[in-house]
């Protein structure tokens, strides 16, 4: 028994030892001033220029000399992945990175075809397919490919081959890049567009929006097959049917697709569809759902009434059970809800109350609770970019202070400012935000200073992997439960010795 216990007490010591270090203050934020040193501004990172494969994150930034490219960095090594418009100064503008079996897929123009679709695994890149080849590289004239989607074997997206704008998808091979289905044939020779959009994915399906000519912006599907793309409902029959409902903020729940949508009779209303005709009905009444987010056994979104404004609602997919769910600023002011973002067993958002301003706010389905008021009293702080890192919360938040944006963090117990590693230092964002992004086990951010211009930057700890890809804890696990198994078998044998 002593021998077993002291073999037990060693194993814990090592395996408290194996754990992978976490640090026990708050971390700091590293920018990278090396893609276009001094004040001179790189601008990477942002909503449609930017995406994660691998260890690395994949962005366009500029050196200058260069023009706007793609480059990736792992947060040791940052380099170009590859000049694509090597006429001096000029820049390929790669956008809408999309990761997508082993490659990043990207929009670029290398001068010549025009805005075409390209990808690269960060060791070859490749035209993937000049979608349309009449391009003579005016804005009119481009395939422009954007709203990548991947889909059982297959990426969709929406492109124009010189014909209208529709519906194609890729296999990653020039001959499996193909058009999926001619929606929008009205117009003279094919020429016009159906402009697919807003491409979420609910089983074995494709929902998307578009425009047949005939019904106006409506509810789409494809499972890619012949015959597998159609009309879901033409929910506005307006003038003769041919009003629009425009559907958007598509989100997957359970087994339907919520969204929403404009009938000939309610105007921006929540409505959910199984993929059928009927099976594709309003829910309820409030103004303008927005933000959908699934947490627990209810989605949860903003919403407005004329009595209480915007408020927090929630859904269980029926009538009966989608009801406001609380009134944060009573009356009929606005709380505007929003940046919903699950974090463990709570739901993080942003929301205004009378007496705090905009601020941190948090649920758990049965108590919901301002987190931290970053900006004691009315004034706004702006929380922003939330993304979910381990434990914790991170976003952008401001302060009178400062200035300008900088980077926080909760836990819901504690909440804390991140530091740069320059006083001066903010975080810097586009007209589409300073968005921050995870690769690798790394969040990465831009940030801006008058010393650095706008580059990137990295907190300076990270995530122990936990897929399995042989990292930390992984190896660790393999390890320790070798010693274990070895440990117990050797317990045994000494014990039949004794026998």
């Amino acid at each position: 028994m002593p021998a077993k216990r002291s073999l037990s007490a060693a194993l814990a010591l090592l395996l408290v030892a194996a754990i992978p270090a976490r640090a026990a203050s708050v971390p700091t934020i590293r920018v990278v001033d090396t893609i276009n040193p001094g004040p001179g501004s790189s601008s990477p990172i942002n909503t449609y220029r930017s995406a994660a494969l691998g260890d690395y994150l994949y962005f366009s930034a500029t050196d200058g000399p260069h023009g706007y490219e793609l480059w990736r960095t792992n947060g040791t090594t940052t380099q170009m992945v590859i000049d694509l418009n090597a006429a001096i100064g000029a820049s390929s503008y790669p956008t809408n990175l999309t990761a997508f079996n082993g490659y990043i897929y990207f929009s670029a123009d290398n001068g010549a075809i025009g805005d075409a679709l390209w990808r690269t695994n960060g060791a070859i890149t490749e035209l993937v397919l000049d979608i349309n080849p009449t391009d003579d590289g005016l804005l009119l004239d481009d395939s422009g490919p954007y709203g990548f989607t991947p889909l059982g074997d297959f990426l969709y997206f929406s492109a124009n081959n010189g014909h209208g704008r529709e519906l194609w998808r890729t296999d990653g091979t020039t001959g499996g890049t193909t058009l999926v289905f001619d929606i929008n044939t009205q117009a003279f020779g094919g020429f016009d567009s159906s402009s697919p959009d807003n491409f979420t994915v609910l089983g074995s399906y494709l929902y998307f929006s578009a425009n047949d000519g005939i019904h106006g912006d409506e509810l789409w599907r494809t499972n890619g097959e012949i015959g597998g793309t159609t009309l879901v409902r033409d929910i506005n029959t307006a003038d003769s049917g041919t009003g629009y409902s425009w559907p958007q903020m598509f989100t997957a729940f359970g087994d339907h697709l919520y969204f929403r949508a404009n009938s000939d009779t309610h105007a921006g209303e929540l409505w959910r569809s199984d993929g059928s005709t009927l099976g594709t009905t309003r829910i309820t009444d409030a103004y303008y759902p927005n933000d959908f987010t699934a947490f627990g056994e209810y989605l949860y979104f903003e919403a407005q009434t004329d009595a209480d404004g915007y408020e927090l609602w929630r859904t269980d997919g029926t009538e009966a059970g989608t009801v406001q769910f609380l009134d944060i600023n009573g009356g009929s002011a606005d709380s505007y809800p929003y940046n919903f973002t699950v974090v463990g067993s709570f739901l993080y958002f942003h929301a205004t109350d009378s007496a705090h301003g905009k601020e941190l706010w948090r649920t758990n389905g049965a108590t919901t609770a301002l987190v931290y008021d970053i900006i004691s009293g009315a004034n706004d702080a702006d929380p922003d970019e939330f993304t979910a890192f381990g434990d914790w919360l991170y976003f952008s938040a401001e302060t009178a202070a400062h200035g300008g944006a900088e980077l926080w963090r909760s836990n819901g117990t504690t909440t804390e400012k991140v530091p740069f590693s320059l006083a001066s230092q903010t975080m810097n964002g586009d007209d589409y935000g300073p968005k921050l992004l995870i690769a690798g086990g790394r969040l990465y951010m831009s940030a801006f200073s008058d010393l650095t211009g706008a580059e990137f930057a990295y907190l300076d700890e990270s995530l122990p992997p936990t897929n399995g890809d042989g990292g930390g804890w992984t190896a660790t696990l393999v390890i320790l439960t070798g010693l274990t198994a070895a440990a117990g078998i050797g317990l045994r044998l000494r014990g039949a010795k004794r026998a």
